[in-house]
């Protein structure tokens, strides 16, 4: 997925922007845009939203753009990196520092079912209830484009992603409640300051910057319908072909 993006070096010289550097760019997996502009100065931008909330976007994306396929994936691993999220939180909230949490979830990074039974196990202990989690035939449509090659229609896809935001957005919910609030700080400062620090190193101009995205921590009004998502990214003007 591309983001807009111009120099802040020149902004902080002059005050205002300079548009002869706006650039389109693809959205690194890191979240950290690299920008040179045209008059020698080079700064970075760090993407505020972690992976699953720029996932769930580019899904939201690749359906308007007509990418089915891309779009189930993108549903699919918007929710999976959630559940890591979550739990992430949950640990934090519980005084578990990040380096202890990564040394426990490596034994899990490479199997999708034992990460989802820690996050269902997770969220039990944390909310005393068990999450929405996808009906089974959501995940035999999502097994059969993913592992089978099926094409899927648009209508089909809209209704999986509907699927995929219902079971997220209770997790959303507990995860901007108050008793979490100081862990998400926590862990969102430490994320930017973390990829930000090649960049101090090297006495770069350093600044942060925060998108729209279907699933979000911070947005005012929380999305809750997939369709009306679609419809609405695809009346915003084409920044890229602009």
């Amino acid at each position: 997925m591309n983001t807009f993006s111009t120099c802040m070096q020149c902004q902080v010289e002059t005050g205002v922007p300079n548009f002869g550097s706006a650039i389109m760019t693809r959205i690194p997996d890191d979240g950290v845009i690299d920008l040179t502009c045209d008059r020698g100065h080079r700064t970075v931008t760090i993407i505020q939203e972690g992976k699953f909330e720029i996932l769930s976007q580019m899904a939201i994306r690749a359906i308007v753009d007509g990418y089915y396929r891309d779009a189930v994936a993108s549903f699919a691993g918007a929710l999976e990196r959630l559940y890591e999220f979550f739990v992430r939180v949950a640990c934090r909230n519980r005084n578990i520092d990040v380096a202890t949490f990564d040394r426990a979830w490596k034994e899990l990074s490479n199997q999708s079912e034992r990460q989802l039974g820690t996050f269902v196990l997770s969220y039990l202990i944390e909310t005393g209830t068990p999450p929405q989690l996808l009906h089974q035939n959501q995940i035999k449509f999502r097994n059969s484009v993913i592992h089978k090659g099926t094409f899927p229609t648009q209508e089909n896809t809209v209704i999986f992603g509907q699927a995929v935001l219902d079971c997220a957005l209770p997790v959303l919910e507990h995860l901007k409640s108050a008793p979490y609030s100081a862990a998400l700080r926590a862990l969102v400062g430490e994320s930017i300051r973390d990829r930000s620090e090649s960049a101090r190193q090297a006495e770069l101009t350093t600044s942060t910057m925060s998108i729209g995205t279907l699933m979000s921590l911070t947005a005012s009004v929380t999305q809750t319908d997939v369709r009306a998502a679609v419809d609405a990214f695809a009346a915003t003007p084409d920044f890229l072909r602009s």
